[in-house]
């Protein structure tokens, strides 16, 4: 007689379920560079909370956390929402967006090919009933300001080598919607600073931790912004054995159009650079849309390199 596999089910994960969560997201977050080990007290304040803290804004409006189990073993999870990400925080409330920050897959094996496909599939329907059932019509997976604050310096972002995830993905009919690269620059020697043009000052809000920069002409008209946060600097078994300086995480730098090309930028990016060095920071990253072609060739040139690394988000409409 041919032994039965289990059955698989999908329920929504309860917060006393947050071992079996990190035995099956630790691994997969430990893989991805800036990315702290996850623990139990962080899985439950980031991820099983309804409202989780995140980098960037993002508006929740309702969250469920799906486990899929099989023999009494948690072997898959889709973090699933509806709500507002950056980009979508100006849309009316009764108009969320579907928002997937997370899914987890059977680990790869000599055929993991079929339960992953399995697993995922079941994921995502029981997140498409979700969906449907608060209006959602278009979907969001992986945007960068959905991220756990923990996890890649806190971008939600699908790491490129996570193939099986974007294969189910795609199957679902999902599409890819952007990809991203990640800089990175050591900190040491300070840059030279040179002001653009008269008349610019430079305001700095926030903490040492948090910290915001807002560049005005005459005091009154906004040209800039930038704002760098505390992140970790994680990058394999052997650096979590040693102490390793933080890393000065760029979530943000925008010129406003009229005030571009005239070494706004280059400024800003200068007097970043030189305050995380002071700050004992051991490097800058960010994480860059790869149209963004002048930012690139802007970084490039004030020695960021290109870490080996891919990000993907993805988008859907649903269909009812």
């Amino acid at each position: 007689m041919i032994p039965l596999a289990p059955a698989l089910t999908i329920q929504p994960l309860q917060i006393e379920q947050s071992a079996a969560l990190v035995r099956l997201l630790g691994p997969l977050i430990a893989a991805t560079p800036y990315s702290l080990p996850l623990d139990e007290e962080t899985a439950r304040r980031e991820i099983l909370a309804d409202a989780p803290p995140t980098v960037y804004p993002v508006r929740w409006q309702r969250h469920l956390r799906l486990g899929a189990w099989r023999g009494g073993a948690l072997v898959g999870f889709l973090d699933a929402a509806a709500g507002h990400d950056s980009e979508s925080l100006d849309l009316p409330d009764y108009q969320p967006l579907g928002l997937i920050r997370f899914l987890a897959l059977p680990e790869h094996g000599e055929r993991a090919g079929e339960p992953a496909n399995e697993v995922g599939a079941a994921l995502l329907e029981a997140a498409q009933r979700f969906w449907e059932q608060t209006g959602v019509g278009f979907v969001k997976a992986f945007h960068l300001s959905t991220g756990y604050p923990s996890f890649q310096a806190g971008a939600g972002l699908l790491p490129g080598d996570w193939g099986q995830q974007v294969r189910v993905l795609t199957a679902a009919g999902f599409h890819l919607r952007e990809r991203y690269y990640c800089l990175y620059r050591p900190l040491g020697e300070p840059q030279e600073e040179t002001t653009p043009a008269a008349d610019l000052s430079l305001v700095y809000r926030g903490t040492r931790h948090d910290r915001r920069y807002e560049i005005y002409y005459r005091r009154v008209e906004w040209v800039a912004r930038a704002r760098l946060v505390r992140a970790p600097l994680v990058m394999g078994e052997a650096a979590r054995q040693a102490q390793i300086a933080p890393v000065a995480y760029l979530s943000d730098i925008f010129v406003d159009p009229k005030w571009r090309r005239q070494d706004v930028g280059k400024w800003l990016l200068r007097r970043l650079i030189n305050d995380a060095a002071m700050q004992d920071y051991g490097q800058m990253a960010l994480h860059l849309a790869h149209h963004h072609h002048a930012a690139m060739n802007l970084f490039v040139q004030q020695g960021f390199q290109e870490l080996s690394y891919r990000g993907y988000s993805l988008d859907k409409v649903l269909t009812r």
